[in-house]
This record gives C-alpha cells, structure tokens and sequence, in this order.
C-alpha cells in the first residue's frame, strides 16, 4: 500500500471539503481509539480541529488518557464532557444482558453524535466521521450515531489497512497496539464481538468484493490459506447483506491504491 498516495489524497478531499461547505474547520468525537486517532490526526494537517471527549462511568480510564495525550499533541481544541448522567436518564444504567447492552451501545453513540452536531452548530465546523471499510460493510456501527457525520476520510481503508496507515502517520505506538474496541463496557471487545479478527475479516470482505465470494472453493484451497474459510465468507456475506441499509451514508474518501 502507497500510504503517501492515501495520505496525499485524504488530505486533498479535507481541504476540498471544507472550501466547498465554507465550514471553519472541523469536530470529531476522539475516543483515544485507533481509528479517531488518525482521522484526527488527518483533520489536524488541514485546519482546526476541534475533539469532544465524551466517556461514560464504564468507559476504560486509560483510554480516555490516550485521547487527551493525543489531543494535546495534535494542539486541538478538545472538550471532556461525560455523557453518564444523559445515557442513565433513559435507564440504560445497568448494562447486563446482551439486548441491553445493544440499546446502551446504540444510545451511546447517538447521545455523543447528537453533542457532535450541537458543538459543530456553534463554531460551524464539519463533523467528521472515523468509521472504517471494514465496519461499513459489515453494519458494525450505529446508523444516525457513530456512522452519521458530514463526510467521512478512512470509510474506504479496511481496518487492518488503518493500523498501518497509523504506523505510517506517526500515531502514538499505545493506540496502535491496544485491542479494537468501541469502549461501551468493561472488557468489551470489537474483535470477540464479531467471532473473528479483523485481518481474516477484511481478506474475506475483500475477496467477496472482487466477485469471487460465490466462487466453487475447494476444501485445498482453503486449507492452504489461499482464499478465505467457506464460514467467514457466509458470516461476511450475510452481515453485508442485512446491514445494507446502513451504508446510505455522507461523502467518503477516495483512496487510491497501487
């Protein structure tokens, strides 16, 4: 992968963007998570860029130290504002059962986008998105939630791409090699979630992509690593499928690969 070409290009659609909207700079929600790491680190390159910091009672302490380091590096405008008190007023206090949890994800993640939008209303800034390839097409996201923004840079790299485009930007090693997760709960995990890893997710989005997920697969080749496990790709196909609906989503990045 040419991540100076991606980098060069990401960059060109910022400030394009931001020129067209006549927006003064931008916002982005920072989780101290890889994917707003460089999203912010992107926007950061273009004009100002302003983070909402937006933890609840279960988020992990070390991740929100993450996102005020990294804010604090980048020299953004950032606020903390903790969304507990908001998310317990609909009774979603107690995050127990599997339904429950889901509710509290989705309400989480439209409560922080709803402050997003509230905060870019004031200053006329351009909320930006931080949803990966690899999130889009399988519907791993909150529709009018994290998914909601006004044009979103990384939604055509694959998460396993993310992490090497974060190497290459410079970003803080303790964010890049911290376990994938949405942070919405103790222990919660964005890979365990999912039953896979995000590398055997994107080879398998990526073949299906190509046309070749219909393919007659051999039990060789898929004993040979060749072409994704005949599992994978019904569980990638059938969640593409079923979240289809999400992905009517705002202006995305072009990246162009070699």
């Amino acid at each position: 992968m040419n991540y100076e070409k991606i980098e060069k290009n990401i960059l060109e659609f910022l400030r394009d963007y931001l020129v067209t909207s006549g927006a003064k700079g931008f916002v982005l929600g920072l989780s101290g998570g890889l994917d707003s790491a460089v999203v912010a680190t992107l926007c950061a390159k273009i004009a100002p860029t302003h983070a909402l910091l937006m933890p609840t009672r279960l988020s992990n302490k070390a991740n929100l130290a993450d996102a005020l380091r990294l804010a604090k590096t980048l020299g953004l405008n950032y606020k903390i504002i903790d969304i507990s008190n908001i998310l317990e007023s609909f009774c979603v206090a107690n995050v127990l059962s599997k339904q429950q949890k889901l509710r509290y994800g989705n309400l989480c993640a439209r409560v922080r986008m709803c402050l997003l939008y509230d905060y870019s209303s004031e200053y006329a800034l351009l909320v930006v998105g931080t949803s990966n390839k690899s999130e889009r097409l399988l519907g791993y996201g909150t529709i009018f939630g994290d998914m909601a923004c006004a044009l979103n840079p990384i939604g055509e790299l694959f998460k396993s791409e993310i992490f090497e485009f974060a190497d290459f930007l410079g970003v803080d090693k303790a964010i890049i090699n911290k376990a994938p997760s949405a942070d919405l709960w103790e222990n919660q995990s964005d890979e365990s979630e999912l039953g896979y890893g995000y590398k055997e997710l994107d080879g398998a989005l990526d073949f299906i992509l190509k046309g070749l997920g219909n393919s007659r697969i051999s039990k060789g080749e898929i004993l040979s690593g060749e072409i994704p496990s005949a599992g994978i790709l019904e569980f990638c196909k059938k969640r593409m499928k079923n979240n289809a609906f999400k992905l009517n989503t705002p202006a995305i990045a072009k990246v162009l690969r070699d």
